[in-house]
């Protein structure tokens, strides 16, 4: 069985019982025994930090969540907790019934004021004296915002919104008339510190509040191409591609999930014939955070040049972990092959309690095609610090083509424990996930929260709106000449 058929299903879910009120001292205790008992890297990194450093780290982490009541502290001091293994490749993800009881006890629903009469509002913008940037229309793939000013700062209040639980009048966020500061009001939780706060295009016409981006639409305002690129990018909720010019194929894939990988066959299928007669293709795999290796494979041709090595994943057998490949043997859908061979796999974790174990009866794996493609001859690929997991296992087979360059920042590195499962907490406050796999690349060639480098480092002078251009520059470089 190929590895790909296997890491395609393992996000899976561990139940415990219901709610309750947030004790974080009890919380605490039961991550702390689930990590232990069933991690894969906790073992590989406790050897590397050592007992007294640990020791320490659960002393300060035991006393901080004594104190501590409400569920969001609890999840922040969690985190903290399971960041002395590394920064990411788990999660913390807060179940409804805490956010039901904050909404009723702590005052932190949506803040509601009257909706906005939009064609009032229009009137008043055409008629400012003084133009302004910031106040308009913006719109974001899932609503409509009028963004006003009020006082001493712009207040983000929603026209329309297909977000369930919201609706127009809706405060979204808050800005201060300097963008220096900024809060975002999200469904059911307290008002968030915004870090990133900046304007996109020569005409400020795209706004960014960390991952939030806003369009402007009104007053409307000459195009920016580089700037409507960037906001398709950031916002694109599938795959897309187009002929970018003569001698360029651009393509950007925003997940590798598995729900994900039709639509990418889809856009590689229907771009095939203008990639393999175009000189140069950009793949640009910002905020494509991981998914399951199948959903790469139909780039894999368009990059061969030689031999790919994969080096395989081992796996930590525990009755906890275990489970998982009983429910996956019993999921509807599955040929009588493909249900034996994970039966097969369950019964061989089971006898194995304790231990790592190589299910792929292989240490690496070799992908060998019959043929290079001449086109396209030169690839970049745009990376940054939020692509993980398997991105990250794209990236190590495409580093190893000849056709190959990256361009962007280092990758935020997650990968050498993988294949994250889901375990309730049994206050049923919060869903932890972790990971059971760890790669046989370790120790010798580390990712996890080192990353992985580009071959074209962009520098915060490039503006990242401008980094497509920029590749495309230096792809076509020879072509100047």
């Amino acid at each position: 069985m190929k590895a790909t058929l296997l890491l395609s299903a393992l996000f899976l879910s561990i139940t415990g019982i219901q709610a309750q009120q947030c004790n974080c001292k009890t919380s605490y205790e039961w991550v702390k025994k689930t990590f232990e008992d069933n991690d894969a890297g906790y073992a590989h990194i406790l050897a590397i930090k050592g007992q007294d450093a640990y020791a320490l780290h659960n002393k300060l982490t035991a006393e901080k969540v004594e104190k501590i009541n409400d569920t969001d502290s609890c999840l922040k001091a969690l985190e903290n907790w399971v960041r002395f293994f590394r920064t990411d490749h788990f999660r913390f993800t807060k179940t409804q019934a805490p956010v039901n009881t904050q909404e009723k006890t702590a005052g932190i629903a949506p803040l509601r004021n009257e909706p906005i009469n939009t064609e009032q509002f229009r009137k008043y913008l055409l008629e400012r004296k003084t133009p302004d940037t910031i106040e308009g229309i913006w719109e974001t793939p899932y609503s409509t915002i009028a963004i006003k000013k009020e006082n001493n700062e712009y207040t983000g209040i929603l026209l329309s919104s297909s977000i369930p639980n919201r609706k127009a009048g809706d405060t979204r966020f808050s800005i201060a008339t300097n963008l220096g500061t900024a809060r975002l009001y999200q469904t059911g939780a307290r008002p968030t510190q915004v870090n990133k706060i900046r304007t996109w295009g020569k005409q400020k016409q795209v706004l960014q509040l960390d991952n939030l981006l806003l369009k402007k639409i009104f007053p409307t305002q000459q195009a920016d191409s580089n700037t409507d690129e960037y906001y398709r990018v950031k916002t694109a909720a599938a795959p897309f591609g187009y002929k970018r010019d003569s001698n360029t194929v651009y393509i950007h894939i925003n997940s590798f999930n598995y729900e994900n990988k039709q639509a990418i066959d889809s856009v590689l299928k229907s771009l095939d014939a203008a990639i393999t007669s175009t000189p140069n293709l950009i793949i640009d795999l910002r905020d494509c955070q991981g998914g399951t290796d199948q959903s790469f494979h139909k780039l894999i041709p368009y990059l061969y040049t030689n031999p790919i090595r994969q080096v395989m994943a081992e796996f930590y057998s525990t009755p906890l972990n275990n489970r998982m490949w009983k429910e996956v043997a019993n999921r509807e859908g599955l040929d009588a092959e493909e249900k034996a061979q994970y039966q097969k796999i369950n019964a061989l974790m089971d006898s194995k309690l304790g231990k790592y174990v190589n299910i792929f009866g292989k240490d690496v794996d070799t992908i060998r095609l019959n043929k290079v493609l001449p086109y396209p001859r030169n690839i970049g690929i745009i990376i940054h610090e939020n692509n993980f997991s398997t991105t990250e296992e794209f990236i190590l087979a495409a580093k190893q083509s000849k056709k190959v360059k990256f361009f962007g920042r280092k990758t935020g590195g997650a990968l050498d424990v993988s294949n994250m499962v889901e375990a309730k907490d049994p206050s049923g406050n919060f869903i932890f996930e972790y990971c059971i796999s760890r790669s046989l690349r370790i120790p010798d060639f580390p990712v996890d929260d080192m990353g992985l480098h580009p071959d074209f480092y962009l520098d915060r002078y490039i503006p990242e709106d401008e980094w497509i251009a920029y590749t495309s520059m230096i792809l076509n470089y020879h072509n100047a000449f």
